[in-house]
């Protein structure tokens, strides 16, 4: 019994900073985005905060587009350098920001093509002046018949500081396929996220609470000896 008094101990010493070392924190989550270039009236945002809400796209009939969790951006809206932008806030200034993550969907036997790429730029400010962090290549295909949905990130090698991250999302460039211009007419995204470089606090709360029980077994054990001990 002393021995497993031992290892409940040993175990329980371990992992509390095991459980404390998980991922960074989510910090996107449910907060609020202005569209600097619209979505479409047919695949819109609906003030719902899509982009933040943590739904992805399923497929619905056969096709990912149908699902509402998409927002879905025409390339009739596309600014003067061909992106759609989306500046989010963040709703409190954080000095850890270390990864962006944009989710899109390539179905482009609709139309809809993935990013070429995106960037992202933060500031303390909404109309301040935006510092570029980092940008990425997304490089998906454009064949016919594709169908999938898609994560391209951004890891800063050193923490940022910041509100407000703006996101830059380069749209597909047309392209030749058999001796005709494609022009791709949609990109369609579903969520974009923001995370920091320290553990979320959860996680450290049920290292915690997995000591405590841990704790507790050991101390009922412990009494349960020396109840025995009394009485035998």
């Amino acid at each position: 019994m002393k021995k497993i008094l031992i290892l409940l101990f040993v175990f329980s010493l371990l992992i509390l900073p095991a459980m404390a070392a998980g991922e960074g924190a989510l910090l996107s989550r449910g907060k609020s985005y202005t569209l600097v270039t619209p979505g479409s009236v047919a695949y819109p945002d609906d003030e719902s905060l899509k982009l933040t809400d943590g739904v992805r796209g399923e497929l619905t009939d056969d096709f990912y587009y149908k699902s509402p969790a998409y927002v879905g951006f025409n390339q009739a809206n596309k600014d003067d350098n061909g992106d759609f932008v989306i500046i989010l806030d963040l709703g409190a200034d954080y000095d850890n920001i270390k990864t962006f993550t944009l989710s899109y969907l390539a179905e482009t036997d609709v139309g809809i093509y993935a990013p070429s790429s995106f960037s992202v730029y933060i500031a303390d400010e909404a109309d301040g002046s935006y510092i570029h962090q980092g940008s990425v290549v997304i490089g998906e295909s454009t064949e016919e018949g594709l169908q999938k949905t898609g994560t391209a990130s951004i890891e800063l090698p050193q923490d940022a500081g910041g509100r407000f991250v703006r996101f830059v999302i380069h749209h597909q460039e047309p392209f030749e396929k058999e001796g005709t211009t494609v022009n791709a007419g949609w990109a369609f995204i579903d969520e974009i996220e923001v995370y920091s470089s320290t553990p979320v606090s959860q996680t450290k709360d049920s290292g915690i609470a997995i000591f405590i029980i841990l704790a507790i077994v050991a101390v009922s054990a412990w009494l349960g000896i020396k109840f025995k001990r009394r009485f035998a």
